[in-house]
């Protein structure tokens, strides 16, 4: 532990220390939530710290909008009916945040009560009209996509529900995301962690229901909200191991450059117990039946902003350098005294508050470079201490594009009309790039350009296969493409030989005359025009030429081998090297000789 104005003090050094002595754009690694209630021109100060520090907002999300319950058809796209004065004021955030460069992205937030959404994606009809409803919303009031924070399945429905909810889930998302791709959309998708608060991550372990592998190949960009660790007891509200836990686990099942980690910009208070279970410490202090609203007072937990830390502690008269820093979470937390005055008289009672301040803040951004992935998205826009801001745009100007690193393994040579098994690992910054699209290109022989061969998704460990037929001579490569804050790569090639398939197509099955000419049918692929076939006779471990012929325009050719003394023998024909076709020869065939 420390106290905060030490932690200040070095982050503040560091930040210094990391920026560029000339000055730099910041690189857009910021994302996050506008709540309705900060998005008016009564109460702007979502969209306006939005806008002071658009330099740093790939995209905002306004929560604009609620999925309502519409009865037999299901659910219906609707304006929050809690954003009063609702058109208007969405209209003037939107106008606000364009206005600034940054792109928007409403959030959509689940409203139709329990069971009622996972009905609807039950019902393949209803499904779809609720994927026309969320296009038809984007593309007439021209967003540029849509952010789904449909949190109903993990806090309402039950866990005992998911299951089946799951694949209708992952068929909608998948669905909704072609339908917005086709517009030239894009899709969010907001959802609770994967991790348990044990850091046990995937499988049935966290929010599984809503299938982040199975989703992520459709969407543009996952939000995990890794937050609200501690709700009714005491305790850090986002620890750095349980975040940084669930980042790692993320990326091990979707591209690191779709991932956008919640970060929030808030904290919460409690009051503490005494080992008998009362809250008193000095003074008389109320039951729930004496003085309830006294009680409440006393007693409930609630949520702050970090924009008011700083009035919270003048107000309790706490002292700034009281804060201290708890180094295992990377968190803020304070105690102090909570006067509460009722009709018995004055009670004393000890107040515990945990927040995610300015260099807690920075410290999960800092997750950004670490792992490359997209943004920290904060909740909330406008819930923020404005501290933050300065800590950060230091951090995003200190960075570079990350390096793609790949490592490709194949045979260098391989026969002609066969698979060739070529692996691949991709990387960025040490970590295994899962989920991501991989293109395998090829580079004949005398040709100047590489094609696109096949693609495939890298797997969890950020390893790929394919399986070309080998068909001439050249190099290979593999090429995966940039995304925001990391490079695109083309490997470096591997030259690949080819050699002639042969096979002997025709050899007599019975005993041969000795000194007769016996014809043998051979055949190579490619097809060379006059290539050149011998027929070899295997003797005291060498091959001994005993025939030789000329391929046709089909490769196809007729060798008379001539044999002489009675016994058995064995042979091979061989393709000799051509147009950087390497020689290659067939299995072995027998002859007896009477």
């Amino acid at each position: 532990m420390r106290r905060l104005v030490t932690l200040l003090i070095s982050v503040l050094a560091l930040t210094l220390a990391i920026a560029p002595m000339a000055e730099a754009a910041p690189k857009k690694i910021v994302t996050g939530w506008i709540p309705y209630w900060m998005a008016t021109p009564g109460n702007p100060v979502g969209v306006n710290n939005a806008v002071a520090n658009a330099d740093l907002f790939s995209e905002v999300s306004p929560f604009i909008y609620s999925a309502l319950a519409a009865g037999s058809t299901g659910v219906r796209v609707a304006l929050n009916p809690n954003f009063s004065n609702g058109a208007a004021n969405a209209a003037w955030a939107t106008n606000a945040l364009r206005g600034a460069g940054i792109p928007v992205i409403p959030s959509i937030a689940d409203g139709s009560g329990k069971g009622v959404m996972a009905k609807t994606l039950a019902d393949p009809a209803k499904r779809t009209a609720h994927v026309q409803d969320i296009v038809a919303t984007v593309v007439n009031n021209g967003y540029d996509g849509i952010d789904l924070d449909y949190e109903v399945f993990a806090f309402t429905d039950g866990s005992s529900s998911w299951a089946a909810t799951q694949p209708n889930w992952t068929a909608f998302v998948n669905e909704l995301a072609g339908a917005l791709h086709g517009q030239g959309k894009k899709l969010f998708v907001t959802i609770p962690g994967p991790c348990s608060t044990t850091n046990k991550c995937g499988g049935q372990n966290g929010y599984w229901v809503y299938n982040m592998a199975g989703i992520a190949p459709a969407v543009d960009r996952i939000r995990i909200m890794a937050y609200d660790y501690h709700v009714n007891g005491a305790g850090p509200i986002a620890p750095i191991g349980w975040v940084t836990a669930i980042v790692q686990y993320a990326i091990t099942v979707m591209d690191p450059a779709k991932l956008q980690i919640g970060v929030p910009t808030y904290g919460r208070s409690w009051t503490q117990k005494k080992a008998n279970g009362n809250y008193q410490l000095s003074g008389s202090c109320p039951t729930s039946s004496q003085d309830s609203k006294a009680y409440s007072a006393l007693t409930s937990k609630s949520a702050v902003n970090d924009a008011d830390i700083a009035k919270i502690l003048a107000t309790n008269n706490v002292p700034a350098t009281d804060v201290k820093w708890d180094d295992a979470s990377q968190e803020n937390f304070v105690e102090f005294d909570k006067v509460v005055n009722w009709s018995g008289g004055t009670c004393t009672a000890r107040r515990i508050m945990w927040f995610v301040g300015p260099q807690a803040v920075l410290v999960r951004t800092q997750l950004v470079g670490t792992y490359g992935i997209s943004a920290a998205a904060c909740w909330t826009v406008g819930g923020d201490d404005p501290a933050q801001w300065p800590m950060i745009r230091a951090y995003a100007e200190s960075l570079g594009t990350l390096d793609t690193s790949i490592t490709v393994s194949a045979p260098p040579n391989a026969i002609a009309g066969a698979p060739i098994p070529i692996t691949a690992t991709v990387a960025s910054n040490g970590a295994p790039l899962a989920g991501i699209a991989a293109t395998l290109r090829f580079k004949a022989s005398g040709t100047a350009d590489f094609v696109d061969v096949s693609s495939a998704p890298t797997g969890a460990d950020g390893a790929v296969a394919f399986a070309p037929v080998a068909s001439t001579p050249g190099d290979w490569a593999l090429f995966v493409a940039g995304a925001e804050g990391r490079a695109e790569k083309l490997s470096d090639p591997l030259t690949i030989s080819v050699t002639s398939a042969v096979a002997v197509t025709s050899a007599p099955k019975k005993r041969v005359k000795a000194g007769s000419v016996v014809p043998i049918g051979v055949i190579a692929v490619p097809a060379l025009d006059g290539q050149q076939f011998v027929i070899q006779l295997s003797k005291a471990g060498n091959w001994i030429n005993s025939g030789r012929a000329k391929a046709d325009a089909s490769g196809n050719a007729t060798v008379l081998l001539k044999v002489l003394k009675k016994g058995a023998y064995t042979y091979r024909a061989v393709a000799l090297g051509k147009a950087g076709f390497l020689t290659g020869a067939s299995a072995p065939f027998r002859i007896r000789v009477k």
